[in-house]
């Protein structure tokens, strides 16, 4: 059996698992999406279609990777080379990148049809808001949304997300959302975290992602995997991998939402690049061996000067002072 072959027979025996009504309905998206009629409010449609379930998302990419085999199989069939793709589509044109997931053998085939992901999908509108050095700010997105920026976070409206749906692109983001409102999708990093009537804290700095369950409950999806998170629980993620569900500790129910820094045997110098996220000025550690001290505590965010004191008292380091709000510490 030649490669294409084996290819379709795991493509059939994958499609078996889906209910067939599922698979007719990702088949007629994928045909809508080729017949060039598609709109934004198909793109937000089926963005909500997708994230509806795993199965849902599955379908979807089978029926999307079938169709794909099946165009190839003709043009080899009629001697063709792929042909570039250069959609202009009418009524309303979607801006939007032509990859699906799927795994990184099939990306580069999978790039010819134009289809709509969720998680890489480009709007027509991609406003961003964001905050500085020390600033919180409070952001009404509607449809029962309101989302507090931390200092230095950055957050991008995208339509396509659907009602009150946005991206973190970078800081930390509470999340809160009224019992009366729809289901939210929110993207951070590379995973969609999707929550109605909930209360989170999210976190993307750095490849440092997590998403808190405060109040209520949310699902964290990436490449395959969920998580489901109630009230007291935590989940972190890379770029490609979903950690374990875990409970918070108790005392981690102070956050910088409640105006409180938390560490618990933390390096010294990860507490001071936290502190500098929100200090006017800057922290040097000048000694490594200083930075790998493990230290424990809660700092108020608004009596951060008074940190570098305890620090002095309570560890013996040396602080000086520069021009610029610039502490030396050795």
């Amino acid at each position: 059996m030649t490669e294409r072959g084996r290819e379709i027979g795991q493509q059939d025996a994958d499609a078996r698992m889906i209910e067939d009504g599922l698979a007719e309905e990702a088949r007629a998206w994928v045909t809508l999406l080729q017949s060039g009629e598609a709109t934004q409010a198909d793109a937000r449609a089926l963005a909500g279609w997708r994230m509806t379930s795993l199965e849902h998302e599955r379908a979807f990419v089978l029926a999307a990777r079938a169709h794909q085999i099946t165009r190839e199989a003709i043009r080899s069939l009629k001697g063709e080379r792929a042909p570039r793709v250069e959609r202009t589509v009418g009524r309303a044109p979607v801006n939007r990148r032509v990859l699906i997931g799927g795994g990184a053998a099939l990306a580069a085939g999978l790039a010819t049809i134009a289809v709509l992901r969720p998680d890489t999908f480009t709007s027509g509108r991609m406003e961003e808001i964001q905050t500085v050095k020390g600033e919180r700010r409070t952001v009404d997105m509607g449809h029962g949304v309101s989302v507090e920026l931390n200092t230095l976070s950055r957050v991008a409206l995208r339509d396509d997300l659907g009602q009150g749906g946005f991206e973190l692109l970078r800081g930390e983001a509470l999340v809160s959302i009224a019992s009366s409102a729809n289901p939210v999708q929110i993207m951070a990093g590379a995973a969609r975290i999707i929550a109605g009537g909930a209360r989170l804290g999210l976190r993307n700095l750095s490849g440092d992602l997590s998403a808190v369950c405060l109040e209520g409950q949310a699902r964290v999806l990436l490449k395959g995997r969920e998580a489901l998170l109630s009230a007291g629980q935590k989940v972190v993620w890379s770029a490609g991998e979903l950690g374990a569900v875990t409970q918070l500790a108790q005392a981690a129910g102070s956050e910088w939402w409640r105006g409180v820094l938390v560490f618990n045997n933390a390096r010294l110098g990860d507490v001071i690049g936290e502190l500098n996220r929100y200090r006017e000025g800057r922290i040097v550690v000048a000694n490594p061996a200083i930075a790998d001290r493990r230290i424990s505590g809660a700092f108020y965010i608004n009596r951060l000067d008074q940190v570098v004191e305890q620090l002095r008292l309570a560890y013996g380091v040396k602080i000086v002072r520069m021009p610029g709000n610039i502490l030396i510490v050795s």
